[in-house]
């Protein structure tokens, strides 16, 4: 079995490189990034103390905005971009039941 081999022409820009990367492990790549970038997200917002329904969704909105991106560009399957806009809907709903008043 062969596997694909990066040229020097494909790294004249970043998109290329990346595209080779994600093509690579079969589309993997950047929902993994999302992921991480998620994490931080979600780990720098409850760092600077805010309450961990809003980190949810202070890093859920992060990550769709960078999906719609992604998927515009090619880079991301749609199918990602629809669960990170889950991800913020959850954490809305999350929020509203956290801060409800207690009966």
């Amino acid at each position: 079995m062969t596997y694909p081999t990066l040229s020097g022409n494909g790294t004249s820009n970043l998109y290329e490189l990346f595209k080779f990367v994600n093509d690579g492990v079969s589309g993997t790549f950047m929902p993994v990034m999302l992921g991480v970038i998620w994490i931080i997200a979600m780990i720098g917002a409850i760092s600077e103390g805010r309450q961990a329904s809003r980190a949810f969704i202070f890093a859920s909105f992060i990550s769709s905005i960078l999906a719609i991106i992604l998927s515009l560009i090619g880079m991301l399957n749609t199918q990602y971009m629809y669960f990170s806009f889950l991800m913020v809907g959850a954490g809305l709903i999350w929020y509203k039941l956290d801060n409800a008043p207690g009966i």
